[in-house]
């Protein structure tokens, strides 16, 4: 088991965050022959595509083998021309055909193909990855006039866009460049030299168009696009402006305007006590939901991990170290030992499904990637620790244990905690 010692952190609190997880483990269903994990709670054990993708994030430092085998299972259910389901049963309406989910999957299949060395395993999930990209490149999803991608129900959040091929979403478009990005990487490790200069041409003929048609210049924010009226939805200032900070799509420019709107203490409260909303405080559509899930109102005011783990893996991709190790501690704090689907940010309580699966993984990503800043690259064959430290640990000494590191060894990481922290580790 992996061991911690952090200040305002038990090793009960930590154990029960991998308890979720276990609990959430399904047998094989709908198409998958590996078990894999739900969303936990009483959305039951059918595989749903974020979620399912998302709980491997922090899983795969204590299970590498579990976390390649539930992420194959969508090598065996993607359909002929690309898509991937949302969930198992595919049933949405009439939308089956059109729905896929905000495809954070190429994420999660980077971070675990990384941390293995077989090619054979990681040229299976580049192709399903490929056929992926390509069905959101497809005229079912992307508008021909401007190149964005457009998304429908939980394609993007919040969830409550139902007409095809009308709204151009921040983080869907964000999610489809990364993903272009990503794959540049998977083909060059690969040895296919022509299939990285073509998807490193996708990503950044995709940055291109986010930084045309998504941007205001006056508000330096990012907004969703309403492609059929050519006018950005600037009544909906949600968070997912600042997903643009990964990859550095967001120009270096641009960086200090969309800052200072994310430290507007007035409207994300980046100062306060329980972290980022999802909507602003003064946005009109702005509210905290108490009880379970109300759709996409409860993606207007809480506050998510899914969110924040995506905006302070952007920081660091833009080198504000400073600001993802305030997001990412903010965040493990919030929902330490209260692994709930979202938090109201007045009261810092639980909302939604109380042990939730893809909470507690990414509140153990974010503890063991972003705050001790492990990163194991079997790719290059190197295990790196660059912690992120906040202000709050300087003075304290923080460790870890027990890491996998793959070939049955695991590692060991001491930081003593400052501006320039001294960092110890051992693999055995």
């Amino acid at each position: 088991m992996i061991k911690i010692s952090f200040p305002g952190i038990s090793q009960e609190q930590f154990d029960e965050a991998f308890a979720v997880l276990e609990e959430c483990k399904a047998v094989p269903s709908h198409g998958f022959v590996n078990p894999f994990m739900g969303p936990g709670g009483q959305y039951g054990n059918c595989w749903w595509e974020r979620d399912s993708s998302l709980t491997l994030n922090g899983y795969c430092w204590l299970d590498q083998k579990f976390a390649e085998d539930a992420l194959f299972n969508f090598t065996l259910v993607q359909k002929e021309n690309g898509r991937i389901p949302l969930w198992g049963n595919d049933r949405v309406g009439d939308l089956d055909e059109e729905l896929s989910a905000i495809p954070v999957i190429f994420g999660a299949a980077y971070r675990i193909c990384k941390r293995t060395a077989d090619k054979k395993y990681v040229s299976a999930i580049y192709g399903m990855l490929c056929r992926y990209l390509y069905w959101w490149l497809s005229d079912i999803k992307r508008d021909r006039k401007t190149g964005l991608v457009c998304g429908i129900m939980e394609e993007s959040d919040p969830s409550d866009y139902t007409e095809q091929l009308t709204f151009a979403p921040v983080d869907l478009n964000v999610q489809v460049c990364v993903g272009a990005d990503i794959l540049a990487e998977f083909a060059s490790y690969l040895d296919l030299p022509d299939d990285t200069l073509k998807f490193k041409k996708i990503f950044y003929e995709q940055r291109g168009i986010i930084n045309r048609y998504l941007y205001d210049e006056t508000d330096g924010f990012y907004y969703t696009r309403n492609v059929k009226t050519g006018t950005l939805l600037k009544n909906r200032p949600y968070n997912s402006a600042f997903d643009t900070f990964n990859r550095r799509i967001v120009p270096s420019d641009r960086i200090p305007a969309l800052l200072k709107v994310m430290k507007d203490n007035s409207k994300y409260g980046y100062y306060n006590k329980y972290g980022i909303t999802t909507a602003p405080y003064d946005s009109p559509e702005f509210c905290e939901t108490v009880g379970v899930y109300k759709g996409w109102t409860s993606w207007s005011g809480n506050i998510w991990t899914f969110r924040n783990e995506i905006i302070a893996n952007g920081l660091r991709d833009c080198g504000l170290y400073e600001e993802a190790a305030h997001i990412a501690y903010q965040t493990v704090m919030t929902f330490n030992g209260n692994y709930a689907e979202f938090i109201n940010p007045s009261t810092g309580a639980g909302q939604g499904v109380e042990r939730y699966g893809w909470s507690a993984s990414e509140y153990i990503e974010l503890i063991v990637e972003f705050l001790f800043g492990v990163d194991y690259d079997a790719w290059n064959g190197k295990v790196s620790v660059c912690p992120n430290i906040p202000p709050q640990l300087y003075g304290h000494t923080i460790s870890i244990s027990g890491l996998s590191v793959g070939g049955g060894r695991t590692l060991s990481v001491s930081v003593e905690c400052d501006k320039s922290p001294k960092v110890t580790y051992e693999i055995k």
